[in-house]
């Protein structure tokens, strides 16, 4: 099996390319001058996406799809030459399954059944096999002309599809997979609704798929290396006479680098036609070509398809640079799912998923992707090992459950997510003692942060959280009963967590211990177990150096959040000006997988043990998308799919600052200047602002001071 590539050539791209400047937000138009991404679009999903907009589906069983892909992408590691370990137990795709569906009165009855499949297939009904094909890519066709098959009768095909996953689209008629009348098994006992997904436009079955690859040239040349202008991820192409060789670097340092062991990428070459073409999807900024001149360079970058829903500017044009190259550093770590980073893993990880997921709700709102990537992490449960084998991801996948409602509002992904959301739970249940603290086994991995500090509490307060997520998912399924055991353990948990590891200080870092945890007072007040009268206590914890700092932009993104809640948005916003304005300072396009401000040269790009194994463009660093809009102006959901949201706009020293910010009921347009604010509240939503109700669709003009 060989997958599909879409390719569309774009040397130049202009953003919002369609749109009068009329129809634009006021963020979107204030904003487009510091895009980085060159295929920007605000009006239209760019690339074009390869499904079909007409049409019957591909049905597979529910989250096989996912699983597929999922194993596509850890395949691809080790031939790609990824310095990467990825830990946990993930669940394998059925090779064989069954798809049925009842034949309705001999009037609605179709004489022959058209379908195509993946797999070789055997059609039966009963114990009677009525056909049996080998796989191939063309149709199967099937007589069931009148009185051949009984009325009421259940035809059964049986797929085996070896290497790939079962699916099945019949694209017509009573039967087509557009009905909604099939159902789908592994083995032939136990049925459900299968997934219907869209059919595409290239012709071959979805899983097969590729992201879109888009061709642009280099914009330059810096130090002897071509300079594509901003990270990106594809396949290098050139011609030259002789046999090159490449180095690639997210850093000039790296693509200079001619030293294999320090090489995180396979930088193989083949020859196609009258190119040179790099074996795999390299990671870049900088291209090195030795040998031969090199001719007519290209990069055949990958984009998952979307359009920049969300937008942010101010007058401080830093925070801008930061909204915009965060959203960049997430749109080009989606994939099939959205992946953690673009040189080294290339592959989901659920705690990086809860910081991706809110950056996302603010400049894509795109859901489905986020879908996926929890359907592949959770599928296996936890029986045998935790998610990405950390025992805190485990708790994340169940606290992004929660978010993803709130903030993309989808019931029937929750009633299909529900009983792995339960046995998640209660395998964590299991692992409690009889205070309700979590206790790890002594090989566990407790990740929270790349950092070497203790971690008891800050883990306790994440499971209090999980806990928490587990009885709001409840409610909104109607699961009473779990809902109110989980809450109340989770009530219990607070109080033994306050009893021993809260103090003058603050949260300190486990029992008996009156060293403090950043880690715990930042989820703390983000998980909502912090209380209001303790406000000042935390802000000093956060602001004072007592506590070791975080290590990443994943954990800096929550401080972040969490600062701004307690108090005065000015100081976290300046913070987050110096961390991340420090790495554009040092020419970052994306934003990293860990950053510190003292480190320069070539100690801010080692990591692991090894020189360029730090990444540069980690989907956990994209924080800011989300901080900007929600610190700054108090834009955040209260109920799901922002159904109602609140605003406290806190501008501080901007004297200006426009927000859009995409729901599933239409776009909220937050203005604030001069004192004032407009907002604009789509249909199906309502505005929560300083004790007042504003339903849309609306718009309103108030005053900052009024009360």
């Amino acid at each position: 099996m060989t997958g599909s590539r879409s390719l569309l050539v774009l040397l130049v791209a202009t953003p919002a390319a369609g749109v009068a400047q009329d129809e634009l937000s006021p963020a979107h138009r204030l904003s487009a001058e510091v895009t980085i991404d060159p295929t920007y679009s605000v009006d239209r999903v760019a690339p074009d996406p390869d499904v079909r907009a007409d049409g019957a589906p591909w049905l597979y069983g529910y989250g096989e799809l996912e699983t597929w892909q999922h194993r596509r992408l850890r395949q691809r590691v080790d031939p790609s030459l990824l310095n990467v370990n990825y830990p946990g137990v993930f669940h394998e795709p059925f090779p064989k399954a069954s798809f049925r569906v009842v034949l309705e009165d001999s009037p609605a009855r179709p004489p022959e059944l058209s379908f195509r499949a993946v797999g070789s297939v055997t059609v039966r009904t009963g114990g009677t096999v009525l056909y049996q094909g080998e796989a191939r890519e063309s149709s199967h066709r099937l007589s069931i002309a009148a009185g051949s098959i009984p009325d009421g009768a259940t035809l059964r095909l049986d797929l085996a599809a070896g290497d790939e996953v079962p699916a099945l689209l019949v694209e017509d008629g009573p039967l087509g997979t557009a009905t909604g009348r099939w159902e789908w098994s592994a083995d032939g006992e136990a049925w459900e609704h299968p997934a219907a997904v869209p059919a595409t436009r290239s012709g071959g079955p979805p899983h097969r798929a590729e992201v879109p690859e888009v061709a642009l040239e280099p914009l330059g040349t810096v130090d002897g290396v071509l300079d594509f202008g901003r990270e990106l991820v594809g396949r290098v192409s050139f011609r030259a006479a002789g046999t090159p060789s490449i180095g690639v670097g997210e850093s000039i340092p790296e693509a200079l680098s001619t030293d294999p062991a320090g090489y995180e990428q396979d930088l193989t070459l083949d020859r196609e036609g009258d190119r040179w073409v790099s074996r795999h999807r390299l990671a870049l900024r900088y291209l090195r070509i030795d040998g031969p001149e090199a001719r007519d360079v290209r990069i055949h970058a990958a984009f998952h398809p979307l359009r920049y829903a969300g937008a942010f500017a101010s007058s401080d044009a830093i925070l801008n640079r930061i909204w915009m190259t965060s959203a960049y550093t997430l749109r080009i770590n989606f994939y099939e799912f959205i992946i953690d980073g673009v040189k080294r893993d290339r592959l989901p990880w659920t705690g990086d998923l809860a910081m991706s997921l809110l950056a996302n709700a603010y400049s894509f709102a795109e859901p489905e992707i986020v879908r996926r990537t929890l359907t592949a992490l959770g599928r296996a449960g936890i029986e045998e090992s935790h998610i990405n084998g950390i025992v805190d991801y485990s708790l994340w996948w169940v606290i992004t459950q929660d978010l993803f409602q709130l903030y993309y509002g989808d019931a029937e992904f929750l009633d299909r997510q529900w009983p792995f959301v339960v046995g998640i739970l209660e395998h964590l249940e299991a692992g409690a003692d009889a205070d309700g603290l979590l206790q790890p086994k002594p090989d566990d991995w407790v990740f929270i942060d790349w950092v070497d500090h203790e971690k008891w509490t800050a883990l306790q307060v994440v499971w209090w959280w999980a806990q928490e997520s587990g009885a709001r998912l409840a409610r909104r399924i109607e699961d009473g009963e779990r809902a109110a055991r989980w809450q109340s353990r989770a009530d219990d948990l607070a109080d033994t967590l306050r009893t021993r590891v809260w103090g003058d200080g603050g949260w300190r870092a486990k029992p008996d211990d009156a060293t403090l945890s950043r880690h715990a007072n930042l989820l703390a007040v983000v998980s909502g177990l912090h209380r209001p009268e303790d406000d000042a206590v935390v802000r000093n914890a956060l602001a004072g150096t007592e506590a070791a700092p975080v290590g990443t932009p994943y954990m800096a993104g929550f401080e972040m959040m969490a600062a701004s809640r307690l108090g005065s948005v000015e100081e976290p916003i300046a913070r987050l000006r110096r961390y991340w304005g420090g790495m554009l300072d040092q020419g970052a396009t994306t934003f990293w997988e860990a950053y510190d401000p003292a480190q320069r040269g070539a100690e801010a790009l080692a990591f692991y043990g090894r020189p360029f194994g730090k990444s540069l463009c980690h989907a956990w660093g994209a924080g800011p998308a989300a901080i900007l809009p929600a610190e700054i102006l108090g834009l955040r959901p209260t109920r799901d799919g922002w159904s109602e949201f609140t605003l406290d706009p806190r501008p501080g020293e901007l004297t200006w600052v426009t927000a859009t910010v995409p729901t599933p009921g239409g776009r909220i347009e937050v203005d604030v200047r001069d004192g004032q604010f407009t907002v604009r509240v789509p249909g199906g939503s309502r505005l929560l602002w300083r004790g007042e109700t504003h339903p849309g669709p609306a718009t309103l003009h108030r005053s900052l001071e009024e009360r």
